[in-house]
């Protein structure tokens, strides 16, 4: 198929977020506190990374370069999944908030009933249940439980709510997306079920945080990279970088 040019950009930025969040959360396979989360993020992350395979090919069929091969300014992730999941708390967080809005965000792309998309959208949302389960089951029991563990996902929660609104920031193109029925809501449209999702939660667990504000203005457009892109990029390049006309 072809997408026209502004409904392929809005696409892009949706698959380099599942791309680079399924990227992150294999960081953490084999080093999880327990095995059961070993066994869970790799799924997490098999799963991610399928989404971002079937967006990009809808874009180009040379599937891998749009994922690891462009340059770093091309790239329309949201910053939230730049960002390095050194600590197991926000590894957690970070994984349960992407999730309560995705379900959000593929829910806008079912609505739209686009022909090559809704097979898509569909499998992704089947395995996103399982996604927000796993989020929602750790985070009620580690909140629940008090002490350092209660803490720490407090502390990250604090962190990241913030950064997570970037997922609904207006992305280049999503008008047309609109308009070619490639998604049915716009971005800021969906902020508000997404914070009723994360508010749910923290009100159960007797957590209190401020409901962020959507600033247009971070990330651009979804053009401006954070950081620490930079050697997220590099990473993801090593084994290509080892011999660049390699074919696999």
């Amino acid at each position: 198929m072809s997408l026209r040019p502004d409904a392929a950009e809005f696409v892009l930025a949706f698959a380099d977020d599942e791309h680079l969040i399924g990227q992150r959360h294999t960081e953490w396979i084999g080093i999880c506190p327990f095995l059961e989360e070993d066994l869970a993020f790799t799924s997490l992350a098999q799963d991610e990374l399928g989404h971002a395979a079937a967006l990009y090919a809808l874009i180009d069929p040379a599937v891998d370069h749009l994922a690891f091969r462009r340059h770093p300014d091309d790239y329309r992730s949201a910053h939230l999944v730049e960002l390095p999941g050194t600590d197991w708390a926000r590894a957690l967080v970070r994984q349960w908030l992407y999730d309560l809005a995705e379900r959000h965000r593929w829910e806008a792309i079912v609505a739209a009933a686009h022909p090559d998309l809704l097979p898509i959208a569909r499998r992704a949302l089947a395995e996103e249940r399982y996604h927000r389960r796993h989020g929602d089951v750790m985070m009620r029991r580690l909140l629940d439980a008090g002490g350092e563990a209660r803490r720490r996902l407090v502390t990250a929660l604090e962190d990241l709510v913030g950064v997570a609104v970037g997922l609904f920031e207006p992305v280049s193109g999503e008008a047309g997306a609109i308009e070619a029925g490639v998604v049915a809501t716009a971005g800021p449209d969906l902020l508000d079920p997404w914070w009723c999702d994360v508010d749910e939660l923290l009100t159960a667990t007797g957590v209190s945080i401020e409901r962020p504000r959507l600033d247009p203005d971070t990330q651009r457009g979804r053009t401006v990279r954070t950081p620490h892109f930079a050697a997220l990029h590099a990473d993801i390049n090593t084994v290509f970088d080892l011999d660049p006309d390699a074919v696999w």
